[in-house]
């Protein structure tokens, strides 16, 4: 009995050597000239491995070292992906059975550079076998399963993970080139397969932004096809959260995307906001399908009030052409003004806006040179910080009539106006103001270097009007039935605005009183009171103007 377990004892230990040494005695390495050129040809890459080997612990599998696919020419001369380790785990029991299942997979610090270059043409692009170009009038539609993910619908693994990864995407299409950095990716999906929902779950930080990333959540069904039925992602962008659901299928991303709460402090990108702002009930609709990204709905609550967008986006360009429509509904203008800052002029108040907008580009040059369209404001219950048209008018008539410790705003009960928006000017059409003591048209433009041109008209009420009357010639000049009207010309900028009377429209006004003065003058005359001084001096006239 002593010397069957012995003998047991000594083939277990021969066993477990012959197992420990194994991976040493077999040689992986001599199919690499068998394999390497299948591989390359599929992605079209030059494949460089230093080291494949059989591996027993932590699981039974294949360990491929120093494993780096070369970048297309066209875009570089390094790799394009590259990777410390790549470990394929299979399982013991159909192997067994002479079947190979993978268990799973571990790619150990991947590093990976993609590159969109001044064309438009990205390096992922010319990833997958090389296509014989076909007429055209054989062509036929590219099937997206022969893109280079397709890999993943031809595993049945438990699992796949990326540890230590770096993902880098560099523009060099936009005005100015940018780049951004996924730095120690983590990745874990589990249950890949065909027919099957993976897991999702990643952790990176982006760079330069120094921005946090999770992803939690499932997508699948997996096809051949790799059209995907159902999204279901939670997604945190620092202190971001952003519920993601939807479906890819056919090439058409449709997205829904919610959130609670987002403020602007937390965004990724720097806004150009005085204070941050806070945007409550986030709903996002979304349609990507190429370079055409839809938006059918964008809504959101700020400062008590709703804002609602729908619009366009097509991609591909230094400046992407876009179209939208904006709705605004109740938001209070005050804080919103705070946070953008003003300068020493602000409105406050409840505002509406709707926007037609169309342009290209998103950085301001690009803005003020292609955004247009048309749009209506109305403002109730507010007030223009900074400038009181009241005090002014009273000042371009010298009027001593007025109250002169007048605070330094324009209340007014509602402010309604039309806007056309062209090359950085706003075009303000049928500005209409109603306040207690004055009514306001005004018309002109404001532009987006916050200058101003502006010619308004004050008509003050009776009250005033009188209070004020006999105070000035020019005071005299500007009462038309019982009531004053100011016409005022205000240029400078939002910062240092500045006042003057519009001497066009006085002459007007004076020429309008001296017809009337003539006609009364005529009147009499004709009445037969030629034998007044009065009717005297209107002969006189009569004779001068015809000559006689």
């Amino acid at each position: 009995m002593k010397k069957v377990m012995l003998v047991v004892g000594v083939v277990f230990a021969a066993l477990i050597v012959i197992v420990i040494l194994l991976p040493f005695l077999v040689n992986l390495n001599h199919y690499q000239a068998r394999y390497l050129p299948i591989i390359e040809e599929s992605l079209n890459r030059k494949v460089v491995l230093k080291d494949i080997r059989l591996t027993i612990f932590p699981s039974i599998g294949v360990r491929l070292s120093g494993l780096t696919v070369m970048e297309d020419p066209a875009f570089g001369a390094g790799p394009f992906a590259s990777l410390s380790a790549l470990d394929v785990g299979v399982k013991l029991r159909p192997l067994l059975n002479r079947r190979i299942e993978v268990s799973g997979m571990t790619l150990r610090d991947p590093i990976i550079t993609m590159i969109k270059n001044s064309r438009g043409v990205t390096n992922t692009s010319t990833l997958g076998p090389k296509v014989a170009a076909k007429p055209e009038q054989q062509a036929e539609k590219p099937s997206p399963a022969q893109g280079p993910l397709h890999i993943l619908t031809l595993f049945a693994v438990d699992r796949i993970a990326i540890t230590g990864g770096k993902l880098t995407y560099r523009d060099e299409l936009a005005t100015k080139p940018s780049e951004s950095v996924l730095q120690n990716l983590d990745l874990l999906l589990k249950d890949i397969g065909l027919n099957r929902t993976p897991s999702i779950h990643m952790a990176t930080t982006l760079q330069p932004q120094n921005l946090p990333i999770k992803v939690d959540g499932t997508a699948g069904p997996l096809k051949e096809t790799l059209d995907i039925e159902t999204i279901d992602l939670l997604i945190m962008l620092g202190k971001i959260a952003l519920t993601v659901k939807g479906s890819d299928i056919d090439g058409d991303l449709k997205l829904s995307i919610t959130s609670p709460t987002i403020n602007t402090a937390d965004l990724p990108v720097a806004l150009p906001l005085k204070k941050p702002v806070e945007a409550k009930d986030l709903k996002v609709s979304a349609e990507v399908k190429g370079p055409q990204t839809k938006l059918p709905n964008l809504s959101f609550n700020l400062f008590g009030g709703q804002v609602t967008a729908q619009g366009g986006l097509t991609t591909g360009t230094p400046a992407p052409p876009f179209q939208g429509k904006v709705a605004v509904q109740g938001v209070q203008l005050g804080p919103v003004l705070e946070a953008v800052g003003t300068d020493k002029v602000s409105v406050t108040g409840t505002a509406a806006v709707d926007l037609d907008l169309r342009g290209a580009g998103f950085s301001m040059p690009e803005l003020t040179n292609a955004l247009e369209g048309p749009g209506h404001a109305v403002v109730k219950d507010g007030k223009i910080e900074g400038v009181n048209l009241l005090r002014e008018a009273a000042a371009l008539l010298n009027a001593v009539g007025i109250k002169q410790d007048l605070a330094n705003a324009t209340v007014f009960s509602t402010m309604e106006m039309n806007i056309a928006i062209k090359r950085g000017i706003i075009r303000v059409e049928r500005l209409l103001m109603d306040s207690h003591d004055f009514q306001t048209s005004a018309n002109g433009t404001i532009g987006f270097d916050k200058t101003l041109n502006l010619r308004a008209n004050l008509l003050l009420s009776e009250a005033l009007s009188k209070s004020i009357f006999g105070s000035s010639p020019t005071a005299k000049l500007a009462m038309t039935g019982g009531r004053m009207t100011v016409p005022m010309v205000i240029t400078g900028t939002t910062a240092a605005p500045s006042y003057g009377l519009d001497s066009k429209a006085i002459g007007a006004k004076v020429q309008e009183q001296v017809t009337e003065k003539a006609k009364e003058q005529l009147g009499e005359i004709l009445k037969g009171k030629g034998t007044s001084p009065e009717g005297k001096k209107g002969k006189d006239l009569l004779k001068g103007l015809f000559g006689q």
